[in-house]
């Protein structure tokens, strides 16, 4: 398969009353045409940032991209001016926001916010990009498209508004599509209803997809690939089934443990303990170390490297050193 979307030593910091956060350290990530990929981890990982970084979204000041490559179609996006990025963004690059109801524009109609990407990215005539506007709503699940276009967002539940969400990021076709926690506060019902639409999108229009999440129940419906993040570094990545079935780094068995299974009786679900520690304040060796239940002494003192333990899994312990190539 070829690369989509190539991430090359991303790091993203904000640099805030003379303190420096690492919010994204050294991320890679790739991405091939028509492949879903997962980027999981708790609050305060960096997933996040490392969506809006791929965007170049991030606030400047404080926030800065100050090392990597993005490669898109292999073109660099970090050098491109901003008028061709927006041209990027919404055309070949969409993005559904985790906060639909912030995202919309609560003083525009549903019909006004989609004509108007439709319009500026695909050149179509106000009636053109009506009718494709209705064409769109219908796409994702509308029965009544028509009597839509003239609703506004307040008047929409948090699953109508993520579906709309999704046929504005879907008008223009992109290539990619970022999703940022597209089911977080919607009910079970609806959030396999949003899931449901983005698989037919990516099995229909052959759209890539990036996934940033929390829920692993997600992952494991959606997703070809997971990358599991941890304070700003990915510390494991994986195809889907091998990471459910054989997960390697010590946070990831962590979070499997702790979310409960209808399959067989788990117990007593068991937390990861501790706190994610503050991105301008990692220990020093492994970030997970003040965490990890099999910590060592290099740990305590070496910061350790994605090691490949096969020819798609990597992980990031020296658990693993003497079982690939660091």
């Amino acid at each position: 398969m070829t690369a989509l979307l190539k991430v090359k030593n991303l790091k993203t910091y904000f640099f805030i009353d003379k303190k420096v956060i690492r919010a994204v350290d050294g991320v890679d990530i790739e991405i091939n045409k028509g492949e879903t990929v997962a980027l999981v981890g708790e609050s305060g990982s960096g997933k996040s940032m490392t969506s809006l970084s791929v965007m170049k979204l991030i606030p400047n000041p404080p926030g800065k991209i100050v090392d990597g490559q993005i490669l898109f179609d292999g073109v660099d996006l970090l050098p491109l001016p901003e008028d061709k990025m927006y041209r990027v963004r919404g055309n070949a690059i969409s993005m559904i926001f985790q906060e639909p109801m912030t995202s919309l524009n609560p003083v525009l109609t549903i019909g006004e916010q989609i004509t108007e990407v439709l319009i500026y990215h695909k050149k179509l005539s106000k009636k053109e990009a009506a009718a494709k506007a209705v064409e769109l709503l219908k796409m994702v699940g509308f029965s009544r498209a028509k009597e839509m276009m003239n609703d506004y967002p307040h008047r929409l539940s948090g699953g109508m508004r993520q579906r709309v969400m999704i046929a504005i990021a879907m008008s223009c076709n992109p290539k990619l599509l970022i999703a940022d926690e597209p089911t977080t506060a919607l009910d079970v019902t609806i959030q396999a209803q949003i899931l449901d639409i983005m698989k037919d999108l990516n099995e229909n229009f052959g759209t890539s997809i990036l996934l940033i999440t929390h829920d692993l129940g997600v992952v494991s419906e959606i997703a070809d690939k997971v990358l599991v993040m941890y304070c700003g570094q990915v510390v494991e990545e994986s195809p889907v089934d091998d990471l459910f079935d054989e997960p390697l780094h010590p946070y990831t068995i962590g979070l499997l443990k702790s979310i409960p299974s209808i399959d067989h009786d788990t117990g007593k679900l068991i937390p990861v303990q501790g706190n994610i520690p503050s991105p301008e304040n990692f220990p020093k060796g492994c970030r997970f170390a003040p965490r990890c239940p099999h910590v060592f002494d290099r740990c305590l003192a070496e910061s350790p490297h994605l090691i490949n333990v096969d020819t798609d899994r990597s992980v990031r312990c020296f658990l693993y050193d003497n079982k690939g190539d660091e």
